[in-house]
């Protein structure tokens, strides 16, 4: 057991649910349904780029998370893993990811989108906390990301899909939200105090006396327009979608994102308050604008596609639930 809670915490199980959807809801998109060995296929390869992405990342930032309390049971921080061992467990996955998708027979379209997503992700891990204009890090992660969707959408070549391009701007500001406002408010008191550059730095975000914070109104109005982007696009996605037309499900992701957009005031004015509530209520925000996307596609797939994008979202969660509560790190 205490083997299984290092690896949970050194592979970051608790954020898989994002990396396993993204392939997956890309190719429902693309092709209008997800047979189950496509999805075993594009879960391996995922489960290869997840690793090499957070691991990485662990590395690269250790001299942020030792001194960051929420990463301190982190194998790497308190020295289980050692540094040279987690460069080389990162270094072999995009090898396994790539022979994986070569067996699974990937088009070139989709290796391609399958390297940008690695050369991507590899340069927001190094500089992501160093760049000076961290946007454009953050820009760059979500491109890594991004390009994850679309090597499951393009797994067996380019295909005409009108939704995907929403799809894509979707996950595009997703990304932005999580990592510039959710993850580096999480994280600020930390950041600020070791000298790193995060967007909610740039922006004017600063740690106050104990938990409190100070949320500048230019970082709160990039938030908000981040969240109005992103239902924007999740109403162009089920105008583009014919099956959702006359379908009762229709209003199940708009309503998901209009809570996630309902969250965001809630979320500036508990800031003050203790970090522990603005931890919770950020994990509830992000929570709600990743379950938009198995649920734009759920109710017009096969049954075995469904059940494997709902199971995607659904383990993580409960695997960080069962561990940690609410206590999010990712």
């Amino acid at each position: 057991m205490h083997w299984l809670v290092n690896l949970y915490l050194a592979v970051r199980v608790w954020a898989l649910n994002f990396t396993l959807l993204l392939p997956l809801v890309g190719a429902a998109g693309a092709q209008g349904e997800l047979p189950l060995g496509l999805a075993a296929l594009l879960a391996c390869v995922a489960l290869a780029f997840h690793v090499f992405a957070y691991v990485l990342n662990d590395v690269a930032d250790l001299w942020v998370d030792r001194s960051e309390p929420l990463r301190a049971d982190s194998p790497l921080v308190r020295g289980i893993l050692q540094r040279r061992q987690a460069i080389w467990l990162a270094l072999v996955q995009p090898p396994l990811a790539f022979g994986v998708a070569l067996l699974g027979g990937a088009a070139a379209a989709a290796l391609c989108m399958l390297a940008l997503a690695f050369a991507a992700m590899a340069g927001y891990d190094l500089y992501g906390k160093r760049c000076a204009w961290p946007l454009v890090t953050d820009v760059l992660q979500a491109l890594g990301w991004c390009a994850l969707l679309l090597m499951g959408a393009l797994w067996h070549g380019p295909l005409e899909s009108p939704a995907l391009g929403w799809l894509t701007a979707y996950v595009f500001i997703y990304v932005l939200l999580a990592n510039g406002f959710h993850g580096a408010l999480r994280d600020l008191a930390n950041d600020f105090a070791q000298g790193a550059r995060t967007t909610a730095i740039w922006l004017g975000a600063r740690p106050g006396a104990g938990d409190a914070l100070t949320i500048p109104g230019r970082l709160l109005a990039y938030a908000l327009a981040l969240q109005v982007g992103q239902l924007l696009c999740v109403l162009a996605v089920l105008r583009a979608i014919p099956s959702m037309a006359g379908s009762a499900w229709r209003g199940v992701p708009v309503a998901l994102c209009l809570a996630a957009v309902a969250l965001l005031p809630l979320v500036a004015t508990r800031l003050a308050r203790s970090r522990r509530q603005l931890i919770v209520l950020c994990l509830a925000q992000v929570l709600l604008g990743m379950a938009v996307m198995p649920m734009l596609y759920v109710p017009a797939l096969n049954p075995a596609g469904a059940a494997a994008l709902l199971a995607s979202f659904a383990l993580p969660v409960l695997a960080m639930y069962f561990h940690n509560g609410t206590h999010w790190r990712a």
